[in-house]
């Protein structure tokens, strides 16, 4: 066994990327393993593991897994599936499409296995006193992905997909995440290529007799040995027109941008968007680094897993690549024009690659653990997701992706959605962290009431007034970038080891910076507690703007609205959002059209005594200046109502103004870091 994880390490230690192989090596041995003592912690284990994906455009998977069980075991072993997908912050394994269970002792005998009924993840064996090991049969249905594990499943269409290696991994309890190292191999269909940010290949051969041959049209490739952590951390984008293209980041590493979708042309990218995802990622590193200085990387490459599919949307981090779906259009649709950056819907790339030091550098205690089945703790999130969201826009705006004037729209929105969610009244910031399954898992009515996954967007709000006061309390010489310069400012641990921190880092590190405010009792009013109010005005006015109201939209708002497939959305003055189909989608509670009860699911069928269209109800909102009403004709299922809302402020848009006699600051916060002169 010995001799095994030292032929690994040597291997490890062949590849390009040395210094992140010896530090995983050292982890593999137990030494620095993540909250187990010298004293407790097992001998390291090893998983054969290979992946056949050959039938992936069929939606199914098989696995063959060669398991080391611990020393010292009693009658009987635990086996885990993995449960606790990092990044995901809740349970997320999709145990229930794992299909054709088969374990095998050493010798090949079958082994009966009992499911714990409390924890579906957890299997139950009794294997021979003998034997060492056991092997592992599973197939795994695809593209079935529930709310919770949509970001970390596998996919399969005709030409393309992706493969994350939890969805077909079991691994023995008694060890952590560090000291179990897998040989990972996989067979992707005949004409197909790959993308990962696994280490270099080796052959092309699967480890257990047999399989090759059992599919002769797959293409099998093997990756170097890793911990169980890093090939968890390290998800297989393929397809038959993956496409490969280096991205021209000023003093960072290798990156690389890999796109897969169903036909050639949709894996490309344009100039202009290669040029900005470049200058996104040295705005990035920029960050973490002094005024003018080199970036700083703390991995030695990075690839974007780009999945072009029009059905699904999402975007999960990881340490050395970011694995995101999204609409084609994103790529061969996104345009320049005079008003509008272009590269908008890039902010999912941005948001996962600052991930690469908020949450895979340095990440709250509690939210990565040492295993998959020990459920993680949450309160920190708005540390982990919303310091993150907080800088996704950013680098946007410093990149030229989108223009500053697009950037203020997004804190406009974000300012006014914080005044009509008036679940902030009764539910803290942390509260929402707390519940990750129960906001993620919500329903569709009356979510500004519920609160949602808050510690993304309202966190990203404290973030931004944080900054504010860092800027105006030391007139401008020092920052929020500040702030994360030195609170990142950690070794570069191997995946699923990171650096963590407590409420009191991130105290004592905002005072750091700048000990004019009381932090703690900041974070205490605007995180762990309900809002006292929901206006929005005093942290604008620190950001030196304003809200004002019109009865028309700005060029750009227009703009945004053009890819809104036929919705109306009335929020600002009705209350109400409705679908093409004039279904009401949305109400903000206290508006009129929540005081003359519209109720979500309704059909508005006629207004002011006409048929129902987007126009006449726009122009019906219009005209309530003279009126101070409006009469609607609704149908709820089989049942029709006449409605009147009673209103008289007409359009309302609402636009970002100065304010006279406070500084700028907004508009500082945007402004590109400088980078240093490009080298001879």
């Amino acid at each position: 066994m010995a001799r095994d994880v030292v032929a690994s390490i040597r291997a490890m230690m062949k590849s390009r990327f040395t210094t992140g192989s010896v530090l995983i090596g050292a982890a593999v041995l137990g030494l620095g393993a993540p909250r187990v003592s010298a004293e407790a912690a097992p001998e390291p284990l090893k998983i054969l593991l290979d992946v056949d994906a050959s039938d992936l455009p069929r939606n199914l998977v098989h696995a063959h897994l060669s398991i080391d069980l611990p020393p010292g075991r009693g009658e009987t072993t635990d086996l885990f599936y993995v449960t606790w997908t990092p990044g995901n912050h809740s349970p997320s394994g999709p145990i229930e499409n794992v299909v054709n269970i088969r374990i095998t002792d050493c010798r090949g005998r079958p082994l009966e296995w009992d499911r714990d009924p409390a924890r579906l993840e957890r299997f139950t064996i009794r294997p021979p006193a003998d034997c060492a090991a056991v092997e592992v049969h599973l197939s795994y249905i695809a593209s079935q992905p529930n709310t919770l594990s949509r970001s970390s499943d596998t996919y399969g269409r005709p030409a393309f997909g992706a493969l994350n290696w939890n969805t077909v991994m079991i691994y023995p309890g008694g060890a952590t995440n560090q000291q179990i190292t897998v040989h990972p191999a996989l067979a992707i269909p005949m004409g197909w290529s790959l993308a990962t940010g696994l280490g270099e290949t080796l052959e092309d051969a699967p480890r257990h007799e047999g399989e090759k041959a059992q599919r002769p049209g797959a293409i099998w490739t093997r990756f170097e040995p890793a911990t169980l952590a890093k090939v968890i951390d390290s998800p297989v984008l393929m397809g038959q027109f993956l496409n490969r293209i280096a991205i021209d980041a000023p003093g960072l590493p290798a990156h690389d941008l890999a796109i897969s979708g169903p036909e050639p042309r949709l894996a490309d990218c344009p100039t202009w968007l290669l040029e900005g995802l470049g200058k996104m990622a040295a705005q990035g590193a920029a960050i973490f680094a002094a005024e003018g200085q080199e970036p700083r990387f703390p991995r030695s490459r990075f690839v974007f897993l780009v999945m072009l599919d029009e059905s699904l949307r999402f975007g999960l981090e990881h340490s050395e690549s970011t694995f995101c779906a999204m609409a084609p259009r994103s790529f061969i649709e996104a345009r320049k024009d005079e008003q509008r950056g272009g590269g908008g819907s890039m902010g999912i790339l941005a948001h996962e690659y600052f991930h690469v030091w908020c949450g895979k550098l340095r990440a709250p205690d509690g939210v990565v653990m040492s295993d998959y089945h020990t459920p993680a703790r949450t309160d920190l999130l708005w540390l982990y997701e919303g310091l993150t969201t907080y800088y996704d826009d950013l680098l946007l705006a410093r990149s030229g992706l989108i223009t500053d004037e697009e950037y203020r729209q997004r804190v406009l929105e974000a300012a006014i959605a914080m005044q009509q969610r008036t679940g902030r009244l009764w539910r803290s910031i942390e509260d929402t962290a707390r519940s990750v399954r129960a906001v993620r898992l919500r329903g569709i009515a009356w979510n500004d009431m519920r609160q949602g996954a808050e510690y993304y967007g309202q966190a990203a709000m404290f973030w931004l007034e944080a900054d504010a006061i860092i800027r105006r309390g030391t007139q401008n010489r020092a920052s929020l970038d500040d702030f994360c310069r030195q609170f990142f400012d950690v070794p570069a641990n191997p995946a699923g080891a990171q650096a963590t921190c407590t409420r009191s880092d991130i105290i004592e590190s905002l005072a750091a910076v700048y000990n004019g405010q009381d932090w703690d009792a900041l974070v205490r009013e605007r995180i762990e507690e309900p809002a006292q109010t929901l206006d929005m005005g005093p942290l604008l006015r620190l950001l030196g703007w304003r809200i004002e109201w019109a009865d028309e939209q700005t060029a750009l708002q227009k703009k945004l609205s053009e890819g809104s497939s036929g919705e109306v959305n009335l929020r600002e003055s009705l209350g109400v959002r409705l679908s093409r189909d004039a279904e009401i989608t949305d109400i903000v509670p206290g508006s009129p059209a929540d005081e003359a009860g519209l109720a979500f699911g309704m059909k508005v069928m006629a207004v002011g005594g006409w048929a129902y269209s987007a126009e006449r109800i726009r122009r019906a909102v219009k005209e309530s200046k003279e009126s101070g009403k409006i009469a609607m004709i609704v149908s709820f299922g089989e049942r029709v109502e006449e409605r009147t809302v009673e209103y008289s402020a007409g359009l309302r848009y609402p636009r970002l103004e100065r304010h006279e006699g406070e500084p700028d600051v907004l508009s500082k916060i945007s402004m590109p870091r400088a980078l240093p002169a490009p080298r001879p």
